[in-house]
């Protein structure tokens, strides 16, 4: 979801800001990534959620700075405890703050975190992303990285990759992914779907009937074979024909693999 666009009316903070929280009150996630959103407005969600926490710095590497992106993962904390997190970036040097490869418009990275289920014990990995919306070679070659990280840091222990990945179920980009032998679409694990039809970006524009081929750009990717997909969905949700966000959440129900 993206929180800030202060050059559109839609997109303005204090137009979305109460939506946005019920949106997540009502859904009630165990662990969402988030897109884009400025400290204050993470702060602004915080409050709303007091049975959640939030891990992730900013595209700087900076955590207390206002007006920089970050993408940062909300968790319950009765469910879940962190064991380790990082960030790296898309860029030649993916462990200096504030790169970017060559054609990309902006820095953009990648927050993680290492967590363990306190009532089972079982641990998994969560990485959220944002993929450069300009650079071409630098989609291609954020998503080389992606997998080379998600092998590099999770190992064998299973993980999700969220975020705004730019690149739709037709590119070359999604199609490194899903054909790396490391990661998958949750799309493509599930028959039960809902929305499955739906594009994953709105720009804002209440949609009465989604398009003949829907475009998805935003994933949720999953390690091949060490998890079950029960369902995924598109939540669509408007309130009087207004979005809370210009992109969609992409939601999956999923258990650990026996």
């Amino acid at each position: 979801m993206q929180y800030d666009n202060r050059n559109e009316e839609a997109g303005r903070w204090e137009n979305r800001k109460e939506i946005v929280c019920r949106l997540l009150e009502a859904e009630d996630f165990d662990i969402f990534g988030a897109q884009e959103p400025y400290k204050f407005q993470i702060e602004d969600m915080a409050a709303a959620l007091p049975g959640y926490t939030w891990i992730g710095t900013s595209v700087t590497g900076e955590d207390n700075v206002e007006r920089r992106h970050f993408n940062p993962i909300f968790y319950k904390t009765d469910k879940f405890e962190v064991l380790e997190s990082g960030s790296f970036w898309y860029s030649e040097t993916p462990n200096v703050p504030n790169t970017k490869f060559s054609d990309s418009y902006s820095p953009r990275m990648c927050n993680w975190a290492h967590f363990r289920v306190k009532a089972t014990g079982k641990e998994f990995f969560l990485f959220n992303s944002h993929f450069d919306h300009i650079g071409t070679v630098a989609r291609a070659e954020s998503a080389k990285l992606l997998i080379e990280k998600v092998a590099e840091i999770a190992g064998k222990t299973p993980a999700f990759c969220t975020g705004d990945f730019n690149s739709n179920q037709q590119t070359n980009v999604y199609n490194t992914i899903v054909t790396s032998g490391t990661l998958v679409d949750s799309y493509a694990r599930t028959t039960d779907k809902v929305n499955a039809d739906w594009p994953s970006y709105n720009g804002y524009k209440y949609i009465s009937t989604p398009p003949a081929k829907a475009s998805r750009i935003d994933h949720i990717f999953v390690t091949k074979g060490r998890t079950k997909v029960q369902s995924w969905a598109i939540v669509n949700t408007s309130y009087s024909q207004k979005y809370p966000s210009d992109h969609f959440p992409v939601v999956i129900e999923w258990s650990f693999a026996k």
